[in-house]
């Protein structure tokens, strides 16, 4: 066991959770590279270098400065390389389209690693496996990890504060010198949230919530840090602003929620066969189904990530002018949803039973996931 930093080890379940990451940025690299960027793409490229370039919104009603910064970075850095070795710079005359893509890639890799460290805090081993398995075989993450869009880092954004929020939360019992460190990550993820798209401020009032809710005998505590993150959240989305020249707000039909019968295909989403197949659903109801009539497993750290990410997809859903991929932002919450009862699972008596059903149906999604990504994502626009 190596102990490269001090608090922090590298042994047999770090090494296995960083072999599933390498597969699943395998596979995010092939994706990227083997697709032409859309006219979308450039849009965000354009938006995030020239403050004076026409932003996406005005075409697709999404005001999102982090997506624009962030896409536009590669192409600083080509720049920059071009700039200080003229003879490597040949290479990055044309950046390729797996190096344009590679922030996005970076924030799926990053977003698995957040769910398997929470997942295994929560459940230890075996639901961290289960919860980063589900990721890492997701054809959906892959999708949204190699394309130049808002989807991955509001996903990311919001897993983390939530899940930073209940953190804090906890935090404020010990005393007050502690706080700072959490409350600076807390007010990073709600300025990133914030930053990639206005109507997550939705997910910002569940965390807040959540974080009330887990320190009744501190609330004017966590008012007190609420108040602190706010501030630093504000900062952040202030410079992404300020660097893009984005109006941020955008229309007002971003503000303005409503229900349609378009709401029940955007729901649909998640679960259906383009994205994670019936693998996924079957998972998701045995899940919800020992949820629901196992009172060993109806406790907080399952409920928290079902009812965030029915939320998250639910609220996000009721915004057509987000035009975004609404249910890939829910399932993180749902693989870490999974991954709980499936480790609840796991140590009863049943438990080799278990523990076979989920190797063969997540090795079969893995395949089946593959094949997906062929057909609806790299087929379709090959380079």
């Amino acid at each position: 066991m190596l102990e490269p930093v001090k608090g922090f080890t590298i042994g047999r379940p770090q090494v296995f959770a960083g072999l599933m990451l390498l597969v699943f940025l395998a596979q995010c690299l092939w994706a990227a590279s083997g697709r032409r960027l859309s006219e979308l793409e450039y849009e965000y490229i354009a938006s995030g270098f020239s403050r004076q370039a026409q932003s996406p919104s005005a075409t697709q009603g999404i005001d999102s400065p982090m997506t624009a910064w962030t896409a536009a970075l590669p192409v600083r850095v080509s720049r920059i390389v071009r700039n200080v070795s003229p003879a490597l710079g040949v290479s990055f005359s044309i950046p390729k389209p797996w190096f344009l893509r590679l922030p996005f890639v970076i924030f799926g890799v990053w977003l698995g690693g957040a769910l398997w460290w929470v997942a295994r805090r929560l459940f230890d081993d075996a639901g961290g496996y289960v919860a980063l398995a589900l990721y890492c075989s997701s054809p959906a993450m892959v999708m949204i990890s190699s394309n130049i869009g808002p989807e991955i880092i509001l996903a990311w954004s919001s897993f983390g504060l939530i899940y930073t929020a209940i953190g804090v939360a906890h935090t404020l019992y010990a005393p007050p010198r502690k706080w700072a460190p959490r409350s600076v990550i807390l007010g990073l993820s709600i300025g990133f949230s914030l930053a990639t798209a206005w109507w997550s401020i939705v997910v910002v009032l569940m965390a807040f919530a959540f974080m009330l809710y887990l320190a009744p005998g501190r609330r004017r505590a966590a008012l007190v840090v609420l108040l602190a993150s706010s501030v630093i959240a504000l900062v952040v989305v202030g410079f992404f602003v300020w660097a893009t020249g984005d109006s941020f707000f955008g229309s007002a039909g971003l503000v303005t929620p409503r229900a349609s019968l378009d709401l029940l295909h955007k729901l649909g989403f998640a679960l259906n066969r383009d994205t994670d197949g019936y693998l996924l659903i079957a998972f998701f109801i045995a899940a919800l189904t020992a949820y629901g009539s196992w009172a060993r497993a109806r406790y907080f750290g399952n409920t928290a990530p079902l009812v965030t990410g029915f939320a998250v997809v639910l609220l996000f859903a009721m915004v057509p002018e987000l035009r975004l991929w609404d249910a890939v932002l829910g399932l993180s919450f749902l693989y870490l949803f999974i991954g709980g009862v499936a480790a609840d699972l796991l140590e009863t008596a049943q438990g080799k039973l278990v523990t076979a059903i989920l190797a063969a149906g997540i090795l079969l999604r893995a395949v089946l996931g593959l094949r997906t990504v062929w057909i609806y994502w790299v087929g379709q626009n090959p380079v």
